[in-house]
């Protein structure tokens, strides 16, 4: 018999490293002989996005298409220090790093553009790679026109940008004022449908509710969403591995099973923007808490469809079938 549950989880995730220790990101923005804005920035983008996204960012502060940028990430000889691709922080150092970049070049590129054309910083604006006296566009010059002529003054056209928020540590009772730097809200509701003979369980929908600070590419937030969500299926339902006298017995994807195309359920995903941290246009970090809600979910939802609760993971059939029995 195939009995069908819902289950809710709602969780807190505190991203960057946290606990006092220190966090930061740095991040430059030149301009290339051939016009393109050149990103350095170490960061590691590992599938989550994080090239698109501080690529989206400069654009944003220099009022330029992201066509017009190209990127050099993970070099550790030509960039500096973004701290690792881990603690759901890159978008929010990174991102931060990358935008006061942008601003340092974009202050430049006023001051000296303004020096060519004689008239006040304040009076200054550009466009699509050209900067020119406000309502003055047919007097334009490229970034790469001014970026030369700086050069032959012996200077550089460069914008540099750290992001280093304050951490803060324990005191002797255990308490800090600020642990993270800020903090994820996600809630989910998992639909499953139990199989009470064979003890399968199959995730039907997953609807998120999920607090992004700011959603600096919405399809990205929700490839996370997705990608996240059925990484936590596998820790749920399939992902256990078997230990005995200290060897792995299953140490294949033969017997350690992990979610494929045919695992994933139907989604439906909600953005909450409420910026209240300092991420880069209040965005923050979602990558691991959108991992998180599958476990207590899941967990719930099998017990609203066949009243036993289990509360050791992975939920497979065998466990299904020993509870229901007992």
């Amino acid at each position: 018999m195939k009995k069908k549950g819902r289950g809710l989880a709602t969780i807190m995730f505190g991203f960057g490293y946290g606990e006092g220790f220190p966090d930061y990101s740095e991040a430059s923005i030149e301009i290339k002989d051939d016009g393109q804005l050149l990103i350095r920035t170490a960061a590691a983008d590992v599938g989550q996005g994080v090239e698109t996204v501080v690529t989206q960012i400069a654009a944003e502060v220099l009022n330029t298409n992201t066509s017009q940028f190209s990127i050099v990430e993970g070099d550790t000889h030509t960039t500096k220090n973004s701290g690792s691709t881990s603690a759901t922080r890159q978008t929010y150092f990174t991102g931060n790093a990358v935008k006061n970049a942008a601003q340092d070049l974009l202050g430049k590129i006023y001051f000296f553009a303004s020096k060519e054309f004689g008239t006040n910083y304040p009076e200054m604006t550009v466009k699509e790679g050209y900067a020119y006296p406000v309502g003055e566009e047919d007097k334009k010059l490229s970034f790469r026109e001014i970026a030369y002529r700086v050069q032959e003054e012996g200077e550089e056209l460069k914008g540099e940008g750290t992001f280093y928020p304050e951490t803060y540590d324990y005191d002797e009772n255990g308490q800090s004022p600020k642990t993270y730097v800020a903090y994820t809200f996600m809630t989910q509701i998992y639909e499953v449908e139990v199989d009470t003979d064979t003890g399968l369980v199959d995730v039907l929908d997953v609807k998120t509710a999920l607090d992004v600070g700011k959603a600096i590419n919405p399809k990205n937030v929700e490839g996370q969403i997705e990608g996240g969500t059925t990484q936590g299926i596998g820790m749920a339902l399939m992902e256990e591995q078997v230990i005995k006298d200290g060897i792995t017995l299953n140490p294949n994807m033969t017997g350690y099973v992990v979610p494929t195309a045919m695992d994933v359920p139907d989604f439906e995903s909600r953005l909450i923007e409420n910026s209240d941290a300092e991420g880069p246009y209040g965005a923050k970090g979602i990558g691991e808490p959108v991992a998180m809600g599958a476990n207590p979910g899941i967990a719930n939802a099998i017990y609203d469809a066949i009243g036993v609760r289990i509360t050791d993971l992975p939920i497979t059939p065998e466990k299904i079938l020993k509870a229901l029995e007992e």
